[in-house]
């Protein structure tokens, strides 16, 4: 049985000062609590986060205050998403639980997936789509000359939800396997760790794991479509527990320029469920 203890992790670069706690990470937090109601949350952090919106929520927290890994079974730890990637499972490991990414919202408790070991979903591979007109032309010329292939879906894990029992086996196999860690940031091993090997892991071990597919806790996807039905648009994602906002595509158009007047004032998909639980 996964216990009711949720996890957020935030790890900043030395280089930059603490981040003023922004109210999208706020929401993130604070629907968690309101929609799964769980016995703790544990915030894990190397630097204590600043503002208004951080003193809101700070007292729902267990505040764990800690270095982020410099190294990890001997191979260097650089960037700050590896550093939480490590401790996630470090910490779902100890305690057993939930682990989220802070650009998340929740939709509905995930008390169907209590019972399990542990859960992972996954992300759909992006549809290709034209940025400009020119673009746009040529794609749809292709399309009549045949040449697009039709889309098949393919997936990949992501790490950006964790569900997991204390000790469960595959979090074990998974921390084994950073013996050969080898990613030095953004680099063509990036999510080698966080999504390529689990799946590995998963095609050896299918009993350790439950997979939760690619339309509970990773959809819509980071693309302009995806963005706009999430943030512009009012759009039902019946199968979603959980939607992740892809901050890295969000942040600019859309996280940056949240507002409480603009959340109660333009009904989009976001903020109709950000409404529910400020």
């Amino acid at each position: 049985m996964i216990p009711g203890i949720f996890h957020f992790i935030y790890f900043t670069s030395k280089e930059r000062p603490p981040l003023v706690f922004p109210l999208s990470y706020y929401i993130a937090v604070k629907s968690a609590i309101e929609i799964n109601k769980p016995q703790q949350v544990i915030f894990h952090f190397d630097r204590e986060p600043t503002g208004g919106w951080w003193e809101k929520i700070k007292p729902h927290l267990t505040l764990h205050q800690i270095q982020a890994p410099e190294t990890f079974m001997g191979n260097p730890i650089l960037h700050p998403a590896h550093k939480a990637d490590v401790v996630r499972l470090l910490s779902l490991k100890e305690t057993g639980g939930i682990y989220l990414d802070l650009d998340t919202i929740c939709v509905k408790p995930l008390t169907p997936f209590l019972q399990h070991s542990f859960v992972i979903g996954e992300e759909l591979e992006a549809l290709y789509e034209p940025k400009n007109k020119r673009q746009e032309i040529k794609q749809k010329i292709r399309s009549k000359l045949g040449l697009v292939k039709p889309y098949t879906p393919k997936t990949i894990f992501c790490n950006g939800v964790l569900l997991a029992e204390k000790n469960t086996p595959f979090i074990d196999l998974w921390i084994d396997t950073y013996k050969t860690f080898r990613s030095k940031g953004q680099d063509k091993f990036w999510n080698e760790h966080s999504s390529i090997i689990p799946g590995k892991l998963a095609q050896q071990y299918p009993e350790l794991i439950t997979n939760a597919g690619p339309y509970c806790f990773h959809y819509p996807l980071y693309t302009k479509s995806g963005m706009k039905s999430m943030f512009e648009e009012v759009t039902s994602f019946p199968e979603s527990y959980i939607h992740h906002v892809w901050e890295s595509f969000s942040r600019n158009d859309y996280l940056s320029k949240l507002s409480i007047e603009s959340i109660h004032n333009h009904n989009t998909t976001y903020n109709l469920l950000a409404r529910e639980i400020l």
